[in-house]
């Protein structure tokens, strides 16, 4: 003889948030989140009989999720006597690094040096994040960056899009008050670019063979 079948009675759930319970013959039920009757916000059962039943104590509250979001906004970058600042319009992850005339290199391994270097902006760190107009930035405070030659390395860490293609970028220079701008790019098969220049300032920064 088959064992006879316990009936059970099961009502209508609304949760605006996951909800997981148990029923009279032992059925684990999930309610996932629904847009139910604007008049009963929150979590409830309807009974057969149309009688609602606040269900709010069985509803676990989902955490905070914070989304971040490109806002286009530039932050605000330290300045000196030395800044260097990297620019690019891609999602790629580009990094700036400056080594100073001792030869110590501030980058974003190392963002503060003994000279008084500091990297104090990096962005697109390891594709993790998604800004369309990236910047980096070294900078010497005023009174602070050691008198000789400095060389500037751009490097290609890593791409964050499907396409491979080169990726040019912008380095704006302030040295002891004077501005200038250099260009260049980089891509899979020349990933490095290199530049150099003086403090205090003599000529227009060379650029090396990109390697």
């Amino acid at each position: 003889m088959k064992n006879p079948v316990r009936s059970t009675k099961i009502a209508i759930a609304h949760c605006s948030k996951p909800l997981i319970f148990l029923t009279a013959a032992g059925s684990l039920l999930f309610f996932s989140a629904t847009s139910s009757s604007q008049e009963h916000p929150g979590c409830f059962m309807v009974e057969q009989d149309g009688e609602f039943i606040d269900l709010d104590r069985l509803c676990p509250t989902p955490p905070a999720v914070e989304i971040e979001s490109d806002s286009g906004e530039e932050p605000v970058l330290g300045t000196g006597d030395v800044q260097v600042t990297l620019r690019w319009s891609t999602l790629d992850d580009l990094d700036l690094g400056v080594t100073d005339p001792s030869g110590e290199r501030v980058n974003y391994e190392n963002n503060s040096i003994a000279s008084g270097g500091q990297l104090d902006v990096d962005a697109n760190a390891a594709c993790a994040e998604q800004d369309s107009t990236p910047v980096e930035n070294v900078f010497w405070p005023t009174g602070g960056a050691p008198d000789g030659d400095y060389t500037i390395d751009v490097n290609l860490f890593a791409y964050c899009q499907a396409a491979e293609a080169p990726i040019p970028f912008t380095i704006q220079l302030l040295i002891d008050g004077q501005s200038r701008e250099v260009t260049g790019n980089v891509d899979a098969q020349n990933p490095r670019a290199v530049f150099t220049f003086s403090f205090p300032p003599s000529t227009s920064p060379e650029t090396d063979e990109a390697s």
